[in-house]
């Protein structure tokens, strides 16, 4: 009895989070909600605005990837807060789409901004890798020394996405950054 309880009282705790409810229109309670309900969502069953984001198009015979046929992700691999303060929050989110002629990956890089009692996605940036080792990943690659912190003024935070593209012979990665400005993700270049 005490162990039901237990279960009862546990599970009555957690914030419900509909993976229905994964839409760039959609208010999270917090950061982690906006991370459960990424990780619940199934793009190819949903009827998400979000759901094409997590699709490719199988390579057709050509390797045009215009007349391929949109494959979508089953289901999300992974969704990490990397960074956060009191009015953003920086997050990433992978998926796999089953595709028969290579490998794929994708990752969005989600801007979540606060408004009122509930973060909201304000921007967001799509990355695809194809082959053999096909990987996106993002990393928070700014630090602060003791006495300051990322978010205040001058210190923005700044993120990597890293593709990791082919293999069987050819293989490559590339990379960028990318900044907070104006409530938008903003893509860094060399000066």
């Amino acid at each position: 009895m005490r162990i039901a309880f237990l279960a009862l009282a546990v599970g009555a705790s957690i914030p419900h989070v509909d993976a229905a409810d994964f839409a760039r229109s959609s208010a999270f309670e917090s950061v982690d909600a906006f991370v459960a309900a990424a990780t619940s969502f199934q793009p190819a069953t949903s009827k998400s605005d979000l759901s094409p984001l997590f699709t490719v198009r199988e390579l057709g015979q050509r390797d045009d990837p215009k007349t391929g046929k949109p494959i979508a992700a089953t289901s999300i691999q992974s969704a990490v807060a990397l960074w956060a303060d009191d009015s953003h929050a920086v997050l990433f989110v992978t998926a796999a789409p089953p595709t028969e002629a290579t490998r794929s990956a994708v990752g969005v890089l989600f801007l979540l901004k606060r408004r009122n009692d509930s973060w909201r996605i304000a921007d967001h940036q799509r990355f695809v890798a194809t082959g053999k080792e096909a990987e996106v990943s993002a990393k928070l690659t700014a630090g602060t020394g003791s006495g300051y912190h990322l978010g205040s003024e001058g210190m923005e935070p700044v993120v990597t996405v890293k593709e990791s593209q082919g293999g069987r012979g050819y293989a490559y990665q590339i990379s960028a950054s990318y900044i907070l400005k104006a409530s938008k993700l903003k893509r860094l270049n060399l000066e």
